[in-house]
């Protein structure tokens, strides 16, 4: 049902609805705000206009309205001006008038504004007004705002061209720029000025003419006095006919760069390539040039060049010879980037598709310089190619400079040039990383091969590499990474002395006294130690340990370890003693000195340290109850400890500080990777010395291991020394780096020989005894060695003989065991075998010998063969003591035998090499020959050494036609090796051990 209303009391009136805008505005009588009725004025943005054919620029001018600054921006604003908007804008009649008379000229749209060429007749008149009434910038509105300059009278010169041609130009300020509207303008961009040029219509006009010829240059000034430009213009310069030379052509390649181009990649260095031209005297034609003669401006006469045709085609035809061709017509390059360089460019044709991009680098181009100038080409370097050759040679220099806080010193190799030092080591590291040179001459490379070391971004010098290879062979090993600086220890700066070799003179070494001096202050040192040695020494010395002594306070006066390698017996014990008591009179001996021995050496020290330095409170840490007297250590002077037990006990001895460490037999640690060594790196010393009467004995490996410890930096580190030093003298026989190394240790090394020091000893004897086997033994030898040599030829071939160590040496140790007495080898082919002729020669010899009143040291690598030797003196009631590694009480068999209560010592060469004073001995018989002469000398020098008064005779006992005469010749090449290193000197044969050496060893008798 619908609902009824009384009334319509409660409806709501409905709202009126608003006019539009414009009816409200018609109505109230009020005209509309335009869109754009934004308060400003005008103003007009100049460029300058210029091609390359025209002499001057034009003008184009933008006109704008310039609003006013508001809150959100501290700089002008505008809008671009057009014929719509300037009928809306508010400007004055003045501005409106400009703005129209600009906008009804020709326009070009271009930056989003409308702009307006000046030209025709109204144009000077317009930017007059222009300049006078509104802003005017050139270059945006945050460029410069123009105002009018004053005017000027413009005056006229003649530019000759090196033809002879004459141009008449506007004679201008440097800075002015020329603008030509109706007439010619100026700009002045240091005052921020355009004025007018005070001249007719018809001067505007000479910019449109033409190049005078030479030839009509005589007759132009005839009749220039009688025209209307005369005393306006000036004469030009009148030239004569020309005169004709015929100078000879030199072939000239100037090298350019292509650096970006559409088909050339991105990540391709540029494009390299020559333009081919010839200098006639002086001036510079393309090889295309048609013309035979060309004129030319020389001293203002006028010369004409005549070509030689026949010799620009010699140059070509050698050009081509060198294999470069045009570069539209070369092979792997291109299309269309042949199409883009010039008609006279060459190139060197590349293989493939785009091979040419690649073979035709500027820096190839560089490298090519030497053989193109041998070919009589002249090369020269357009701004566009990334280097430019200078000429050379330059000085060298080197400088070092020192940081004392860190114990080393920065070094420089460079030249000077331009008045300024190079450094050249940044580019040297990184040519030798990149292969562009070797340190050592390769075996093709020309004698007067060069390197081009940049000066800067651009130049290049050219270097002799026979001039710059010994400048780095001091410094070689620590060239091989690319770095901005070599930084090495200060212990190297005994490098300085051999770099100052290789400079043409001394001055060019640039270094503080404290380093160049460096090895010299150390020898110095030496002498001016004292000459007596410490008070509380009981002993005399000889005048060697003397030496020894002030060569070791000279070392401690440096900060810095060394390498006492004395002979075994010249008493390098009491050396250190004596250094230690020197130490503590001067008062640098405020913590105690740690000495590293083999175990079996222990005793020794003890007992040596009691006799000649009882003052010096020692400690020795041995045995199972050791650790109760850690606690004790800062309590002493001496602290001893074994290469055996260093390892175990590092945690308590690391937090001691230790004056010194000193490494008794420290070719205990010729292995970098033993744990030993490990350990005395972790030690906390300011220095180490190493003592060994056998610092080489297989390879100079073992030397820098070392040195290393002693010197640390000295030889920079393992595999840069076996690059630079190892494989060159042992392999390549490299007496040059025999002689660098020699000249770095010596001032870190001291050794000395007996011979040397001590020739009061008696003679000593070195005999040879040969012994021939014969039936069971001979027979079980061939036999094995022939199944050997067969097995090893086998792993070998399969592994490679640096792979097959092992097996090799497994193999020998049978033969030897053979040699020896079969009884030694666990074999079955050797069970009934009891023949032994060199154990029969043996004991024909000892009872003999006994009998003599000699006493004798027997050694052997085998314990084993003393138990048998030991046996049959048993049998035949010899009396003996032995010595091997088993041995608990080592002191009881040496007092027995040096007190003369046994005429017998048998010795393990490991247990009694080293560490022993013998001297009741006058015979040494070595059973066996080992591969290490160093080590059969250490054993015989248990006899022989100071103190002893008898002469001794050494014998060593060899199987003929056997391995054991084959590590003879082995036995000398090493001996030689050392000789050469710790000598300064020997001859050297074949070092290594390889295939030949094996073959030797193992070959038939």
């Amino acid at each position: 049902m619908q609902r009824s209303h009384d009334s319509d009391s409660d409806v709501s009136p409905r709202p009126t609805p608003a006019l539009p805008d414009a009816w409200q505005e018609l109505l109230a009588g009020r005209p509309p705000a335009p869109e754009d009725d934004v308060p400003g004025h005008l103003g007009f943005f100049l460029e300058l206009v210029r091609t390359p054919d025209q002499r001057a620029a034009t003008l184009e001018a933008a006109p704008l309205l310039l609003l006013p600054k508001n809150r959100a921006s501290a700089s002008a604003r505008s809008l671009p001006l057009d014929a719509e908007r300037l009928t809306h804008a508010r400007l004055s009649a003045v501005e409106h008038h400009l703005a129209a008379s600009v906008l009804g000229q020709p326009l070009t749209p271009r930056k989003g504004r409308q702009y307006a060429r000046f030209t025709g007749p109204a144009s000077d008149a317009l930017l007059t007004d222009m300049l006078d009434t509104t802003p005017c910038f050139l270059g945006g509105i945050a460029g410069l705002h123009l105002a009018r300059g004053k005017s000027h009278r413009l005056t006229w010169r003649w530019v000759v061209h090196e033809d002879g041609h004459q141009q008449l130009a506007p004679q201008l300020p440097n800075h002015w720029q020329l603008l030509r509207l109706d007439g010619l303008w100026y700009l002045d961009a240091e005052r921020a000025e355009l004025g007018q040029l005070q001249c007719g219509h018809d001067e505007a006009r000479l910019l449109d003419a033409p190049p005078l010829a030479p030839e009509d240059s005589a007759t132009f000034a005839r009749n220039l006095a009688t025209s209307t430009l005369a005393g306006r213009v000036p004469t030009p310069h009148i030239f004569s006919a020309p005169r004709t030379i015929t100078p000879t052509p030199k072939p000239v390649l100037t090298l350019h760069a292509l650096h970006r181009h559409a088909r050339l990649p991105a990540s391709n260095a540029p494009l390299g390539y020559a333009r081919f031209g010839f200098d006639y005297a002086g001036l510079q034609l393309p090889v295309q040039h048609e013309d035979a003669a060309v004129q030319h401006v020389r001293h203002g006469e006028l010369v004409a060049f005549e070509r030689n045709r026949a010799e620009e085609l010699q140059a070509l035809e050698r050009l081509e010879a060198l294999g470069l061709c045009p570069a539209v017509d070369t092979e792997g390059l291109p299309w269309e980037i042949a199409k883009a360089l010039p008609d006279d460019a060459f190139m060197f044709p590349g293989a493939g598709h785009s091979g040419a991009l690649e073979v035709n680098s500027p820096a190839r181009w560089l490298t090519l310089r030497e053989r193109l100038e041998n070919a009589g080409f002249t090369l020269a370097y357009a701004d566009d190619f990334p280097y430019a050759v200078v000429a050379g040679p330059a000085p060298w220099y080197v400088r070092a400079r020192d940081n004392r806080g860190h114990h080393r010193f920065e070094l420089e190799v460079g030249v000077e040039w331009n008045g300024h030092d190079v450094n050249l080591l940044p580019a040297i590291t990184r040519a030798l990383h990149h292969g562009e040179f070797t340190l050592a001459a390769g075996e093709h490379e020309a004698p007067d091969a060069l390197w081009y070391a940049p000066l800067n971004a651009r130049e290049r010098l050219p270097v002799k590499l026979t001039v710059l290879r010994p400048l780095l062979l001091p410094v070689a090993e620590f060239l091989q990474r690319p770095s901005a600086h070599v930084n090495l220890p200060r212990v190297q700066a005994g490098r300085l002395e051999e770099l100052a070799t290789s400079l043409a003179d001394p001055a060019q070494l640039k270094a503080p006294a404290a380093l160049r001096d460096f090895t010299r202050r150390l020898r110095d040192a030496a002498g001016r130690s004292p000459q007596a040695a410490p008070a509380a020494l009981k002993a005399t010395l000889r005048a060697y340990q003397l030496e020894g002594l002030r060569w070791l306070n000279a070392l401690a006066e440096a900060g810095i370890g060394g390498v006492l390698a004395d002979d075994m017996g010249l008493g390098k014990t009491v050396q250190l003693l004596a250094h230690l008591l020197a130490l503590k009179e001067r008062g640098q001996l405020q913590s105690p000195a740690l000495i590293v021995a083999p175990t079996s050496l222990i005793p020794n020290w003890q007992a040596e340290a009691a006799r000649f330095a009882p003052s010096l409170p020692l400690l020795a840490l041995s045995g199972p109850a050791r650790a109760g007297h850690f606690a004790a250590i800062d309590r002493h002077a001496i602290v001893l400890t074994s290469y055996a037990l260093l390892p175990r006990d590092l945690a308590a001895l690391k937090p001691h500080a230790f004056s010194l460490v000193v490494l008794d037999e420290a070719q205990q640690v010729k292995n970098p990777r033993t744990r030993a060594r490990r350990a005395v790196l972790a030690l906390k010393a300011p220095r180490r010395l190493c003592l060994t009467g056998t610092p080489l004995e297989n390879h100079l490996g073992e030397l820098w291991s070392q040195m290393d410890l002693a010197v640390p930096g000295l030889l920079g580190d393992e595999a840069g020394f076996r690059r630079h030093y190892r494989l060159p003298i042992e392999k390549q026989h490299d007496e040059d780096a025999q002689q660098r190394l020699n000249q770095r240790l010596a001032p870190f090394i001291l050794r000395r020989t007996k011979t040397q020091v001590a020739p009061e000893l008696p003679p000593k004897t070195d005999v040879a005894r040969h012994v021939t086997l014969y039936g069971e033994q001979r027979r079980l030898y061939d036999t094995l060695r022939a199944d050997l040599a067969e097995e090893l030829r086998e792993v070998v071939a399969e592994r490679g003989i640096e792979h097959a160590g092992i097996v090799v040496l497994d193999a020998l140790l049978k033969l030897r065991q053979v040699c020896c007495d079969p009884r030694l080898l666990k074999h079955e082919s050797a069970r009934g075998v009891h023949v032994s002729a060199k154990f029969e020669l043996l004991m024909d010899m000892l009872p003999s010998l006994v009998a003599e009143g000699r006493r004798i040291l027997v050694f052997s690598q085998f314990t084993s063969m003393l138990a048998l030797i030991a046996a049959e003196l048993d049998r035949r009631h010899l009396a003996y003591v032995t010595l091997t590694g088993d041995t608990h009480d080592r002191a009881e068999p040496v007092r027995r035998f040096q007190a003369g209560e046994v005429p017998l010592f048998l010795l393990s060469l490991k247990a009694g090499g080293v560490g022993l004073n013998l001297t009741a001995a006058d015979t040494v018989i070595h059973y066996d020959p080992w591969w290490n002469p160093a080590a059969e000398a250490q054993a015989s020098d248990r006899a022989y050494r100071i103190g002893q008064d008898k002469p001794v005779f050494v014998y060593r006992l060899i199987t003929a036609n056997t391995v054991e005469e084959r590590i003879e010749a082995l036995q000398v090449r090493k001996a030689a090796l050392a000789e050469a290193v710790l000598a300064g000197g020997g001859s050297r044969e074949k070092l290594q051990f390889d295939q030949t050496d094996l073959d030797a060893l193992l070959a038939p008798a």
